[in-house]
């Protein structure tokens, strides 16, 4: 109380001094004494202080910093604050410097940050040990976020729950506590949801952590019960971090019972339209067409027009992408034109934008088109941008006089969407695309001449100089004459200090890939195209820009050219061979019928742990089945063997019929081909098993193929077509599955069981198929189970199928068919003739046998020698 008279009293004194002195001045009218006195007054005022005045507050107010240990100052909390998060600032910079630099045996920058935490959580005196009275609310989030962008998340997780404990347990304020430590867990839980990038793996991004870390957030640093309640943006960073539509579409809905119920007002609510819009935008990450992430976006949309909170624009231009990227382009149209015609939000480029990229993405030029037109009736500005996706859905349609035509009258001729060197790049490949190489080559040549200048948004004229894409491009088109050309003009770039454009690995791949082409086309210029790409490799030997995509394209022009010797010597000196080079090499073996050499390619190949495509097994097939080894090539069980090794070899993932099915498909035949009947089916068998998930028809062909070589398979035939997964329902079996299935219930004499699987699925005149005209069912099929019927007894059956073949099945009767058929009579006369002298009963059968001889004349059908006979045979029992 002393202290503070004493001030009060000094203050008083000193302002009347000064007050007089200054009223004399001005009496005296000397502006010039009065000014130079006014500043002096804070110097007295400073240097006459005493220590102990100099400790009182100033009058602007600042945040106090108290604890249960005591008191701390704001000026030093805040530079030792600052200096902390400096440290670790200045560490991060330091190390991405001397990784540029390619400094070796750097420990990661993770693992430098983890250290750091440590000494900043462990080291320090003990009157220091309080987080809290050394870093600011403020800086700690920083330093969160920093750990966070860096991977070391398990140290950024120690620190944040040591601050948050330190700053709950020495504060006064509770409220700015609990905020700080809401701040702080929200910073931590956005930096865990953001996803992996290179090589960095984020273990802790799951949705199980996230949650366990918003509970602990809630519950673990209050008192009573208490919880801290979090704001839109903690529950956004949630499910950011949740990728799978169903789950974040389950967290929402937890979400919604739990914190719904405690928002009182418009302003307290912390499920925002932002929230939703995250849960939206995880239905865009399940694409396909047969995903449903489009009618869950839609669901949520109606949820929020019904309950809240309203969507805004955002919220639209998800739920059209969800439905443009599940290939869904209808509906999303359907639901644009319900925004336009609703007039709730007016229509900007937000919402077309996102179904311009799909439209560009899968080359649909027509409903691109429409959008565009959407958008001029809505008196939408056409930027840019705008026109730059637009023309990439016609460059990848190969529609180059359209791309032409815009950028010459709605680019080049208005000044409000000057094109830029993105626009002429994509015009450049859709000519490339459309195999228009004279309007390419003219339109860089117009660019190298400096034609194209537009003003930029300061109004300087800039030109739009050609660049190494755009070179590319026209490569990519180009004869391989004109790629040399093209090549050494880029190089020749050299002599000019500005404007350089050298050729990277892309230019040297379409130049060498235009040269095989050539030769594909042009078979009579194969050796000079073959020149022309060693002369390019050579070239871009010396440039220095070889990598492996280089590499494999020279194979490639080798494997045309059908020179192994330099195939094989690209690959030993690729300096990491990917499997399209190994993929080249075993197509120049296999096409020379050199099985040995290919399939050792292919082992190679696979030690590298190197993924075999559907072509690659394509060709080890056809290396083995067309082999210049004699003796392989005529004995189907060493095909069998061979085949059965690369099937050993191949991986799990490799044994399905969309990537394997020639390797299942060439043993099961070759085990058909087989002369040992009584193991062929058996060994087909287990091969046909041995498919990891659903068959197809050449595989399921091929193993009732070799039923109907047999005497005793119809019963394994049945069952096969019935219950593979090839056949979904009647009317969806293929022509030749059915065909086989038919002989070999026939070849077993089980021709009731023929008769049913024809009316099932070969009946072209029930109601309930849909089958073509001509039927599903051969005449070897038909005949084959009028054989059967004939040897069962049935003479009567097999003339029905006979009168019912064309009605019925939609096969045409031959002269195979009646001869079968009278057959059949022939036998009928047989029995019932032996039986007649029993049973005194009149016979017919010869009149039917009469009655098929005249029809097969009558179809202008030359009646066979053994057709006669039969007939003859027949009518002596008569």
């Amino acid at each position: 109380m002393r202290r503070l008279t004493v001030f009060i009293v000094y203050c008083c004194g000193c302002a009347v001094v000064d007050t007089f002195y200054l009223a004399n001045l001005w009496l005296n009218k000397k502006p010039s004494q009065l000014y130079r006195h006014v500043q002096p007054i804070p110097y007295l005022l400073k240097s006459n202080i005493n220590n102990d005045i100099q400790s009182f507050p100033r009058k602007r107010r600042r945040r106090k910093s108290s604890g249960k240990g005591g008191t701390k100052s704001n000026n030093s909390v805040r530079s030792n604050s600052r200096s902390i998060l400096n440290s670790f600032e200045t560490c991060q910079k330091e190390y991405k410097k001397k990784s540029q630099r390619g400094s070796s045996k750097l420990p990661s920058v993770s693992n430098v940050l983890n250290s750091m935490v440590d000494d900043l959580l462990e080291n320090g005196d003990l009157s220091n040990t309080n987080l809290s009275h050394r870093i600011l609310p403020r800086d700690a989030s920083s330093l969160i976020r920093l750990l966070g962008r860096n991977y070391a998340h398990a140290s950024m997780l120690r620190f944040c729950k040591r601050y948050c404990r330190d700053i709950i347990n020495s504060s006064h304020n509770s409220q700015d506590a609990e905020e700080a430590v809401l701040y702080a867990y929200t910073a931590a839980i956005a930096a865990i949801s953001r996803p992996s990038i290179s090589n960095d793996t984020n273990t802790y991004r799951s949705k199980t952590n996230l949650l366990s870390l918003l509970n602990e957030m809630e519950s673990d640093y209050t008192e009573e019960g208490r919880s801290i309640r979090p704001n839109s943006y903690t529950l956004t960073a949630v499910l950011l971090g949740i990728d799978n539509m169903n789950e974040s579409l389950n967290v929402l809905d937890m979400f919604e019972e739990k914190y719904s119920n405690n928002e009182q007002s418009e302003d307290s609510k912390i499920l925002t339209v932002q929230v939703y819009n995250v849960v939206i935008s995880s239905c865009s990450k399940s694409k396909g067409s047969n995903s449903d992430g489009w009618q869950l976006a839609l669901s949520i949309l109606q949820r929020m027009r019904r309950y809240g909170p309203q969507p805004n624009e955002e919220t639209f231009a998800m739920v059209l992408q969800a439905c443009a990227d599940c290939t869904q382009m209808k509906v999303a149209l359907s639901l644009l034109e319900e925004i336009r015609q609703s007039g709730s939000i007016t229509p900007n480029s937000k919402l077309y934008v996102p179904l311009l990229k799909v439209c560009a993405k899968s080359e649909d030029s027509k409903t691109a088109d429409l959008i565009v037109t959407l958008m001029k009736d809505d008196g939408l500005q056409l930027t840019t941008e705008i026109l730059n996706i637009y023309l990439s859905s016609l460059a990848k349609d190969g529609l180059h006089l359209r791309a032409l035509g815009i950028l010459q009258h709605d680019m080049i001729e208005n000044p409000l969407t000057p094109p830029d060197i993105y626009t002429f790049n994509t015009v450049l490949s859709a000519c490339a695309n459309a195999n228009d190489c004279e309007s390419a080559y003219a339109l860089l040549e117009n660019m190298s001449a400096g034609m194209y200048a537009f003003p930029s948004k300061v109004g300087i004229l800039v030109e739009v100089k050609p660049d190494v894409i755009s070179y590319n491009s026209v490569i990519s088109c180009a004869h391989p004459e004109d790629c040399v050309s093209l090549i050494q003009e880029m190089r020749l770039t050299r002599r000019y200090r500005e404007g350089v454009i050298l050729p990277n690995p892309v230019t040297y791949v379409n130049a060498i890939t235009q040269c095989r082409n050539a030769a594909i086309q042009e078979a009579d210029d194969t050796d000079s195209a073959y020149e022309i790409a060693m002369y390019l490799f050579n070239q871009a030997r010396n440039d220095k820009v070889l990598n492996t995509y280089v590499y494999s394209a020279a194979i490639w022009m080798a494997e045309i050219s059908r020179d192994y010797k330099t195939a094989v010597q690209l690959l030993r000196e690729a300096p990491s061979p990917n499997n399209v080079c190994y993929d080249g090499v075993i197509s120049l073996f296999s096409q020379l019928g050199m099985h040995r050499e290919a399939l050792y390619f292919f082992y190679e190949m696979n030690n590298l742990k190197l993924s075999a495509s559907r072509k690659t097994y394509q060709r080890l097939v056809f290396a083995i089945n067309n082999s210049r080894d004699r003796e392989l090539a005529s004995s189907c069980k060493r095909k069998a063997a061979l085949l059965e090794g690369l099937l050993s070899h191949m991986p799990n993932s490799d044994c399905t019929i969309d990537v394997g099915g020639a390797v299942f498909l060439s043993l099961i035949r070759n085990y058909g081909n087989m002369t040992d009947s009584s193991t062929s089916y058996s060994n087909a068998r287990k091969v046909y098993d041995s498919i990891i998930g659903s068959s197809d028809d050449a595989c399921l062909a091929a193993l009732l193929r070799i039923c109907s070589l047999s005497n005793n398979k119809a019963n394994e035939a049945i069952m096969l077509l019935h219950s593979s997964d090839v056949v979904s329902s009647p009317g969806f079996v293929s022509s030749r599955a059915l065909c086989y299935a038919v002989i070999a219930c026939a070849k077993s004499d089980q021709w009731n069981d023929g008769l049913t699987l024809m009316k099932i699925y070969g009946d072209i005149s029930s109601d309930s198929q849909k089958l073509p005209e001509q039927g599903l069912l051969s005449i070897k099929a038909v005949n084959s189970a009028i054989a059967a019927c004939g040897r069962g007894n049935r003479a009567d059956i097999a003339v029905e199928i006979l009168n019912d073949m064309k009605s019925k099945y939609g096969v045409e009767p031959n002269e195979v068919s009646y001869r079968l058929a009278i057959v059949a009579c022939n036998q009928a006369q047989h029995r019932e003739s032996r039986q007649s002298s029993s049973d005194g009963q009149e016979l017919q059968w010869w009149q039917c046998a009469l009655s098929l001889l005249r029809r097969m004349k009558e179809a202008d059908l030359e009646p066979s020698l053994q057709s006669i006979s039969r007939k003859v045979c027949v009518s002596s029992y008569v």
